[in-house]
């Protein structure tokens, strides 16, 4: 075996015993080259060393299976390249999340403006309605806002379906016309 190899077998074996030196050996040792590593990865640096972190904690926190770690370096290095991927994943989700707020943003103020255009179209009926004279105004009421039939309303104003109908026919050939001055509807 080589010497560095001996050397890591002494550190873990002092690592496995809880031995903080050996811990802190191992860290001054490494740090400096999975730092590097981990930036290279995530280009970020506060990130990276956020990772480094985790993966001595990871070491420290496990350190009674440290026997199992047969090459120190290839661990450390591996935990800091699946952490330092984790990231990237995360951010890709993220991003896809953002779209998605971004899109969904998007709706919302397309529903924002759908809905100021309803309440506009809605003012601009009401104008259309009062300009018609009292009779099809009051049997327009009654046919879309009461949801009266023609017989019905025949009945309650006393007058003839067929007038009823004709009264209605002229009302919504009004409105619509009304309407699309307006700009509103194509209708």
């Amino acid at each position: 075996m080589s010497e560095h190899l001996l050397q890591e077998q002494s550190l873990l074996a002092g690592l496995g015993a809880a031995d903080e030196r050996a811990f802190e050996a191992i860290v001054r040792h490494y740090l400096p080259r999975l730092l590097p590593f981990a930036i290279k990865i995530t280009k970020n640096r506060a990130v990276a060393e956020d990772i480094v972190q985790e993966a001595f904690l990871r070491l420290w926190q496990h350190r009674d299976q440290s026997e199992k770690i047969q090459f120190l370096r290839s661990w450390l290095f591996t935990v800091v390249s699946n952490l330092s991927l984790t990231y990237i994943k995360r951010l890709a989700r993220e991003g896809r999340l953002l779209q998605h707020l971004r899109d969904f943003t998007e709706t919302s103020r397309t529903d924002v403006a759908d809905q100021v255009q309803f309440r506009e179209s809605g003012t601009v009926i009401a104008r259309a309605v009062e300009s018609l004279p009292p009779q099809q105004q009051q049997i327009y009421r009654l046919s879309r806002y009461d949801g009266l039939s023609i017989p019905e309303i025949a009945a309650r104003m006393d007058l003839s379906p067929n007038t009823v109908k004709n009264h209605l026919v002229r009302a919504l050939q009004t409105v619509r016309t009304f309407v699309r001055n307006a700009g509103l509807f194509w209708f």
